[in-house]
């Protein structure tokens, strides 16, 4: 019996590295919601939840992963203003994302920035 040679299956991408792209794509046109990427996947925000589980990440999790490192490269622009990063991360207020910044990072993203630039 003659067999073809098996062909190399196509590397799958983690559930949450869709999810992730999804969250990117969402803080590019504004506010990040959990309901509209369990929507865009055909999913409940509870089976969303679920699925990050089984990779033991939580979508609040990859959200602020996402955050900090924009945070990160916007803050290198120095013409930018604090308060439009905060904006474009998705933060309601500059005191909200002053605050998540120190808990990334120990410091204010005002002394973060004048150490890096």
């Amino acid at each position: 019996m003659h067999s073809e040679p098996m062909k190399p299956r196509a590397a799958v991408a983690p559930f949450s590295a869709r999810v992730t792209s999804l969250i990117a794509g969402h803080l590019e046109r504004g506010r990040v919601g959990v309901e509209a990427v369990a929507s865009q996947l055909h999913m409940s925000r509870h089976t969303l939840h679920k699925r990050l589980k089984e990779e033991n990440l939580t979508f609040a999790a990859l959200l602020e992963d996402i955050r900090r490192e924009r945070a990160l490269a916007y803050l290198k622009d120095r013409s930018k203003p604090l308060v439009e990063i905060a904006e474009q991360l998705g933060f309601s207020e500059l005191s909200a994302f002053s605050r998540a910044f120190k808990r990334w990072m120990g410091k204010s993203p005002g002394a973060y920035r004048s150490r890096v630039a």
